[in-house]
């Protein structure tokens, strides 16, 4: 359980910098091209710390070293919660919305396969609710600004919690 605890710890310490950040508008605003590969970094990290979330669960109820004797390409968290059977229905609502932010990391990350088939408006629109369709101007380049990492570091934040409840036992029933 020491590791879950640690891998939470983490999770609440990158997600309350990046809400704070997100929260402060007077910050001076970066190139469009630095804020992306800066956005894409912190959407890997969000990823990474939920993906040892997961893996630390697994470990603490039995699991043998978590899920990685099963091949998950690291830093898809979604992934992850379809193949873990106990936490696959109460997250099912959830992997869509981790399957938009993935795209939105491939297409900010340069993935090329990722910007063939990038939907990147309708991605960002299911990764945020619909919080963040202000920021991206028609013929402008693709934004990822602080107020949306903010929600989706949110939407992050109230995942590790519900994880937290379910491996503590106090989650509420359903």
């Amino acid at each position: 359980m020491a590791a879950f605890d640690a891998a939470y710890a983490d999770m609440i310490a990158g997600c309350a910098f990046l809400i704070a950040r997100g929260a402060d508008r007077g910050r001076p605003v970066s190139l469009p091209v630095i804020a992306v590969r800066r956005a894409c970094n912190c959407l890997k990290e969000l990823d990474r710390f939920l993906v040892l979330m997961i893996d630390a669960a697994n470990a603490a109820q039995g699991a043998p070293h978590g899920l990685r004797t099963m091949y998950v390409r690291d830093g898809d968290a979604a992934a992850r919660l379809c193949r873990v059977k106990p936490l696959r229905g109460c997250f099912a609502r959830d992997t869509p919305r981790l399957r938009a932010i993935g795209r939105i990391r491939a297409l900010a990350s340069g993935d090329a396969p990722a910007e063939i088939a990038s939907r990147p408006r309708a991605d960002l629109a299911l990764a945020t609710m619909g919080h963040d369709i202000t920021e991206q101007a028609d013929g402008a380049p693709f934004v990822l600004g602080d107020q949306t990492l903010a929600v989706i570091a949110a939407f992050y934040l109230s995942l590790a919690d519900r994880l937290r409840a379910l491996v503590s036992g106090n989650a509420p029933p359903g």
